[in-house]
Formats: structure tokens, C-alpha cells, sequence
């Protein structure tokens, strides 16, 4: 073989290998890391002492594709109630309450999208946009640790252990890896109600106003593991929607727990 014909064929080859590794690459991965950051983001901007909610929904914007896709997929209206929220906090309405829309609504999606990924066909690809979506949340993870568990990363070290397991998981353990992961979903996020709820209760004889805030926040925190809860457990769900719509004073962080341990069994909360 001469020099001529050994570069045509080195070529030749290097040019399949970059069409076949267009074709595996993923063209909505991009797309999920941008969201996931914005999402991010987005939490650090609302909380600043004066946020500025033009730079905030300009953040929003890059997420709102995705919040449509779910949107329409599941027959939800968050863009319309993000939207909304946004413009209520920008013109100074009950801004910490209608904040929280934003916030938590966005949570919400995220979940959404990792349980939807966990049903795609293509398990590698999956487990990679996974990862990326979770990095919108993570975040929450931290909070909840620190909030429960101090020093311990104990929500977060599951987490990226079912992350990982994902990644590595065949079609034997697959459904395993699946379990992970949903589970210390669900986890965090039944401790993220109990949080907000056992907060109401140290604040409703002296802060009303962050007492709705809190509520504001359970709510769709509810929202996130309700479909699970209810699957399990028509009568706990119910309670628990019952005591969340309820009055302050009759708010039971303590019967909350139980209730929510029950419904999210064999998950333990603590």
C-alpha cells in the first residue's frame, strides 16, 4: 500500500468515526444542562434582597421550553402560572409567596422529566439526561441534609449512588437502579413537606405571613410525591391534602410524618 492510498483510507475511516459519533450523540443534552443551570441559578437570584425579576425570567426563558414539553405531555398550565407569578413578584404582589411558583413549580417539572427519562428506550441516554436534570435539584438534597441530618451528606450520597448505579445499570438490574433513585426522590421531598410543616407550626402564633409562604412552599412539594402517596394509599393522601388545606393551628407535623412514612413505605423518612 503507498502513502497515498493509506491517507485516503485513514481519512475514510476518521470520517465514519466522526458520522457515527454525531449520530450517538444526544441533541437534547445540551438543552437539559442549560435548563438544569438556569434552574439554579434562578434559586440564587429570588433570593437576593432585592432580586431582579427581568434577570429572573430572562433565566426562566431557558427553562421554559422544557416546561412546555411537560406541560402539554402531562395536561399542566406551569408556564402560564410561572409566568403569572413572575409578574406579580415584579410588580411587588405578595412577592415571597408568588416566588415560590417559580421555584417549586420548576421542581416539579424536574421530577417530572427524570420520571419520564426512567421510561425511555434508550437507557444510556437516559441515565445521562438524568444526571443532568438532577443537578437542578440538587440544591434541595443539600438543604434537607443540612437540615436533617448536619454534617451527614446522607439525601445527596444516595442520590449520586443511584445516579451512579443508573449510569452502570443493564437491563438485569436496571429496574433496581430505578427504584434508587425514585426513592430518595420521593424521600427528600416527603422530609421537604414535613420541613415546611413543622416550621408553620413554630411560626403561626407570632408570623402569618410566613406561615403562607411555608404553605405555599408544602404544597407543591405535596404535589411532587402525591401521585405516589395516592397509588399506595387513597385514605393517607387524603389526610394528608386535608391537614396541608387546612387550618394552621390543626397542623400535626408529628401525625404529618407518620402519615407520610406510611404513604411512602418501605422508604423511611430519617
Amino acid at each position: 500500500m503507498n502513502i497515498k492510498t493509506g491517507l485516503c483510507i485513514w481519512f475514510l475511516v476518521v470520517g465514519l468515526m466522526g458520522c457515527s459519533a454525531k449520530k450517538t450523540a444526544d441533541p437534547e443534552l445540551a438543552g437539559i444542562e442549560a435548563y438544569a443551570k438556569a434552574e439554579v441559578k434562578i434559586e440564587r437570584m429570588r433570593k437576593q434582597e432585592e432580586p431582579d425579576w427581568n434577570a429572573i425570567k430572562a433565566q426562566y426563558e431557558i427553562t421554559s421550553a422544557i416546561v412546555k414539553k411537560y406541560d402539554a405531555r402531562l395536561g399542566m398550565q406551569y408556564d402560564s402560572d410561572i409566568r403569572q407569578a413572575l409578574s406579580k413578584c415584579a410588580a411587588g404582589q405578595k412577592v415571597k409567596v408568588n416566588q415560590q411558583t417559580l421555584a417549586k413549580g420548576l421542581q416539579h417539572v424536574t421530577v417530572l422529566a427524570i420520571r419520564d427519562e426512567l421510561d425511555g428506550n434508550d437507557k444510556a441516554v437516559s441515565a445521562k439526561r438524568i444526571r443532568a436534570y438532577f443537578e437542578g435539584i440538587r440544591p434541595t438534597f443539600i438543604r434537607r441534609d443540612q437540615d436533617f441530618f448536619g454534617e451527614s451528606k446522607t439525601l445527596q450520597a444516595a442520590a449520586d449512588a443511584a445516579l451512579e448505579h443508573l449510569a452502570k445499570a443493564g437491563s438485569a438490574d436496571f429496574l433496581a437502579a430505578r427504584r434508587e433513585i425514585e426513592d430518595v426522590i420521593a424521600r427528600t421531598y416527603g422530609l421537604c413537606v414535613l420541613f415546611e410543616i413543622t416550621d408553620i407550626e413554630k411560626l403561626r402564633n407570632t408570623d402569618l405571613d410566613k406561615c403562607e409562604v411555608k404553605k405555599a412552599e408544602a404544597d407543591i412539594f405535596y404535589r411532587i410525591i402525591e401521585p405516589r402517596i395516592k397509588k399506595r394509599s387513597p385514605k393517607i393522601a387524603e389526610a394528608i391534602s386535608n391537614m396541608l388545606n387546612g387550618n394552621y393551628a390543626t397542623m400535626d407535623s408529628s401525625v404529618l410524618e407518620k402519615n407520610l412514612e406510611a404513604g411512602l413505605a418501605p422508604i423511611s423518612l430519617r
